[in-house]
């Protein structure tokens, strides 16, 4: 009897300990980090270093970092984060967030450099995780993911997720309002019966109910008001949570909340967003577009007419390609290295268009071979300016550019600026003029090169530099608008400051026409406006409600043949007259912003969007016009 005691006993012992060995294999304790906000040489920097310090005394299984690393995504700042998350003990893994991939001075090439890939994912134990990319852009609006991100979220989880594990989601945005396609992520993730999203962005820890998946949303590292540098703390098991929250330096962890993944209080909240509603376009189908075309990528430029019925635009996959639109084909595309921001010009039969690797290209329009090349050494995200057969185009952190059209030859180059150089310089006469990402307008003379005057606005605050809009020159005058959310009239010859009002809600988007002595603006809630360039003071002429809602696109105002057209972040084109402002027509393509609106020599207009959607629209056309479609590419 006691050998069958002990054997009894034994065989207990041996179930108990694979019991706990079981439960052991079942969870996963990780840091999560993220909207570090680390500007070297500042409390940021500092409490980073004591995040990792902390994180190295502890015995978490892996860390996980959600973005906004860096404040404005400069060079020096990615490289302070990159030395001090590489001395942390146990591996990490990290996605950027919008301050990186939206000031970006290398436009998202340098952080790739440090870390080689913008998602992640990984397997551990009976978890899987997987992270991608939210951004925006290079430009504000809201966050997206990539056409070709969603293909590589769907194709990653159907090949690897074992049955049975738990799928974790990671995110800089949040999956809903403010990430513009969310339901085109939400709608993958739940095909794979993912548990738990996890996110940054908003810098308080709470908790989320992201179309029923439960979601988390992590501290940032020094939240305003709230004591102490500090992280979250996140341990999993298979069907439940529990989210503590460790101050640097400081013993123990405050419970934040602990929960079943298969039935908790967070399911019962409100879902965070509704799916975009084309509710509008049944009030004015006699406006719909006439052709459309979808990209198996995401597209960040405008799609440019370069003749009859024939466009050209750059992909965030690196390819330029020109499409026919009676065809409905591509006639060709070329590779460039990383995405193209740079919105290519038609010019002489060639297509320029500037590269992230620092190079201008010439291609033909024809067949779409190279011409020319130029090195410009520093990243390419702005547009070419054509005037006289010269070529002016800002680079990278500080240099504008002149070069001839014909062999890209460089004439003259200024680098005195010390920011990046995102829009499209303005030419009058003899004067060009170009904002950047250091606070600063700048006036050059388009002949030499050599300074005029730089003009700020007196903000120590970057982000609210001219580094997103096309100036319009009228009446002697140069105007603005920018992230201040101020409209300023600006002396051209001088650099005077005339008058500067934010009477209206302004931001980046504008436009203008010199004939009709006016220049033009989208306000940051439902308004457009008109202001006269004559007056000594901000005189408007017309302010029309077109209902879009909140809006922070910078997408440029385009007039063409009495009409003016404005794009937004949710992807509307509203047409309004330009001489009134009567309201025309509104058109919801998509979801995302659009990138840009062109007109062609037949009066119509191209529109693209972020979600790489493109459309053609004809003002001649009515609901009798057969829509065509051309398949993904």
């Amino acid at each position: 009897m006691r050998l069958l005691d002990f054997s009894i006993c034994s065989i207990l012992f041996y179930l108990i300990a694979f019991q706990t060995d079981l439960r052991a294999q079942e969870k996963a304790r990780f840091a999560f980090l993220t909207d570090l906000h680390v500007s070297p040489g500042t409390a940021s920097e500092a409490g980073l270093a004591a995040i990792v310090d902390d994180i190295n005394r502890d015995s978490v299984d892996f860390v996980v970092v959600t973005g906004d690393i860096t404040n404005t995504g400069s060079n020096a700042e990615l490289e302070s984060v990159h030395r001090l998350l590489s001395q942390l003990k146990p591996t990490y893994y990290i996605l950027p967030g919008n301050h990186e991939t939206n000031w970006s001075e290398t436009a998202g090439k340098r952080y790739l450099e440090l870390w080689k890939q913008d998602r992640f994912h990984f397997s551990y134990k009976k978890f899987y995780f997987i992270g991608f990319n939210t951004g925006p852009y290079m430009k504000m609006g809201d966050g997206h993911v990539k056409q070709e991100d969603l293909i590589w979220l769907d194709n990653t989880l159907k090949r690897e997720v074992q049955p049975g594990q738990v799928v974790v989601s990671l995110a800089h945005y949040p999956l809903g309002d403010g990430l513009d396609n969310w339901y085109d992520v939400t709608n993958i993730l739940k095909k794979y019966h993912t548990k738990l999203a996890l996110c940054g962005h908003g810098h308080r820890l709470s908790i989320h109910n992201f179309d029923g998946i439960t979601g988390i949303m992590g501290r940032s590292s020094l939240p305003k008001g709230t004591p102490g540098v500090g992280y979250n703390l996140i341990e999993l098991s298979i069907d439940s949570v529990r989210i503590t929250e460790k101050l640097s330096g400081q013993p123990g962890e405050k419970l934040h909340y602990a929960m079943d993944l298969s039935s908790n209080a967070a399911l019962q909240k409100k879902i965070n967003g509704l799916p975009a509603s084309y509710n509008v376009n049944d009030s004015f189908a006699a406006f719909k577009p006439v052709y459309q075309y979808q990209d198996k990528s995401s597209v960040f430029t405008a799609a440019v007419p370069t003749g009859r019925d024939k466009i050209v635009f750059g992909c965030s996959d690196g390819t330029i390609k020109l499409l026919d639109r009676k065809k409905n084909k591509l006639i060709w595309k070329q590779q460039l290295p990383g995405s193209v921001y740079s919105t290519p010009v038609v010019y002489d039969e060639k297509i320029i268009i500037g590269s992230i690797d620092g190079k201008l290209h010439a291609f033909s329009l024809k067949d779409g071979k190279e011409q020319w090349v130029q090195s410009l050494a520093e990243p390419i995200i702005s547009e070419v300016t054509v005037k006289n057969g010269l070529l002016y185009i800002g680079a990278g952190n500080g240099t504008m550019y002149c070069l001839s059209a014909q062999d890209g030859v460089i004439k003259w180059k200024f680098d005195g600026i010390q920011g990046q150089i995102q829009t499209r310089a303005t030419i009058s006469g003899n004067h060009l003029v170009v904002g950047a990402w250091d606070k600063f307008l700048y006036c050059l003379d388009a002949i030499t090169g050599k300074l005029k005057w730089k003009w700020t606005n007196g903000s120590p605050q970057k982000l609210y530099s001219p580094g997103n809009v096309i100036p319009v020159i009228a009446d002697s005058k140069v105007f603005i608008v920018a992230p201040d959310r101020y409209m300023t009239a600006i002396e051209l010859e001088t650099g005077k400051t005339l008058w500067r009002s934010n009477r209206h809600r302004v931001r980046e988007s504008m436009g203008g026409n010199p004939a009709n002595h006016s220049v033009y603006a989208k306000l940051m809630n439902d308004t457009i406006i008109s202001v006269s360039t004559h007056a000594d003071f901000i005189q408007t002429n017309w302010a029309t409600h077109a209902g879009f809602g909140y809006e922070h696109n910078p997408c440029p105002i385009t007039v063409s043949k009495g009409i003016l057209y404005a794009g937004t972040k949710n992807g509307m084109i509203i047409a309004l007259e330009e001489k009134t402002g009567k309201l025309l027509w509104k058109y919801k393509l998509g979801n995302s912003s659009i990138n840009g609106i062109r007109p062609d020599i037949k009066g119509g207009i191209w529109v693209s969007l972020i979600e790489g959607s493109i459309a053609y629209f004809n003002y001649n056309h009515t609901s009798k016009s057969k829509t065509s479609r051309h398949g993904k590419n």
